[in-house]
């Protein structure tokens, strides 16, 4: 049997092995506190029945891991889990099975998007690593939409709803807008499988500053600056779950703007409601000083200072979602798709 991280986003240390227990712990790397994230493989593990143990009750969800053999399917164990351990049985064919805290985004996955509604990919600049950094325009307008997701590494929830936003407006985008999507903002860490939340000394969505340390921040700003970006759309995950984690839910973002997000918050609401991942507005952030306040150098804090903004808003979406509401691969594409409908009407409006 070999237990290991060696794949795109894979992350896990391996401690002892006590009979069919085995004791596994995720990896913080240069993350500040503590997360929650881990990813991991098992290979030559046929017949066999065992257990994997966390320090910590706060690493398996509610429906217990994310399953996969081939890195771009993914399901639910759907077993009653502990919150710090899950068993599986090998099947006598299983022999490589994906293990992770949520259902990982397939790096292949975004370029056949790309590719089958010819969006064309391009480099926007250079990561810390020396990676091309991606992203995808499409559009002749003048007024332009950003999108970006993950921010924080780990938070692969918002690039399912990426997906499902950018396949409503690249067929339905009105004359005069453009779109800008920057799908990996931290794409050193979704490759390595990094946490990226709260890294020091500070993490992609803190480093809206004057210096920023990352390029891919830096080049998302100089664009605010040389071009009218209308309306900013981060999408995020939040913690790990329970109360409103478990709900898909917004941050309104600027005070001066919050008639237009209430109003996308009504669109949104009714493109949703007969999902399986509805969006009701019950847990929405409006701007307090308690929880991501506007002097916050986030991206949507920075885009809804400029003069050009009419919106800019977070959207973040749980890992796991309740019984009646559980995350899906479909589902999480399903609400991007209905995301970018409230958009349009926001647009026409």
């Amino acid at each position: 049997m070999h237990i290991h991280p060696h794949f795109i986003g894979g992350n896990i240390a391996v401690g002892k092995l006590e009979d069919h227990m085995v004791y596994v712990e995720r990896e913080l790397r240069d993350t500040e506190g503590d997360w929650f994230y881990w990813a991991f493989c098992v290979e030559d593990a046929a017949g066999m029945t065992l257990t994997f143990r966390f320090p910590s009750s706060c690493r398996v969800g509610r429906f217990g891991p994310a399953v996969s053999h081939d890195l771009e399917n993914w399901h639910w164990l759907d077993r009653p889990c502990t919150g710090d351990s899950f068993t599986y049985t090998f099947g006598p064919e299983e022999k490589r099975v994906y293990f992770a805290h949520n259902m990982l985004y397939p790096m292949d996955r975004f370029r056949r998007f790309c590719d089958v509604h010819q969006l064309k990919m391009e480099t926007i600049c250079q990561s810390v690593r020396g990676r091309d950094l991606p992203a995808v325009r499409f559009g002749s307008g003048d007024t332009w939409i950003l999108l970006s997701a993950r921010h924080h590494a780990c938070e692969s929830t918002g690039s399912y709803v990426l997906e499902g936003v950018l396949e409503t407006l690249c067929s339905s985008l009105p004359a005069g807008y453009a779109v800008l999507a920057v799908p990996y903002v931290d794409y050193d860490g979704v490759l390595d499988g990094d946490q990226g939340k709260n890294r020091n000394p500070h993490d992609h969505n803190r480093d809206y500053i004057d210096q920023p340390l990352y390029a891919s921040v830096d080049y998302i700003m100089q664009f605010g600056r040389t071009h009218t970006v209308a309306y900013t759309m981060d999408l995020h995950s939040p913690w790990h779950q329970g109360a409103q984690n478990d709900h898909v839910f917004l941050y309104l973002g600027n005070p001066d703007l919050l008639p237009r997000a209430r109003r996308f918050s009504a669109f949104f609401r009714e493109e949703s409601a007969a999902l399986p991942m509805v969006y009701d507005g019950t847990c929405d952030h409006e701007p307090a000083p308690d929880w991501k306040n506007i002097m916050t150098h986030t991206c949507q804090n920075y885009f809804g200072r400029l003069p050009a903004s009419r919106l800019s808003m977070t959207l973040e979406t749980p890992y796991f979602g309740l019984e009646e509401s559980k995350v899906s691969q479909d589902g999480l594409v399903a609400l991007g798709n209905a995301f970018g409908r409230a958009l349009l009407r926001c647009l026409e409006t």
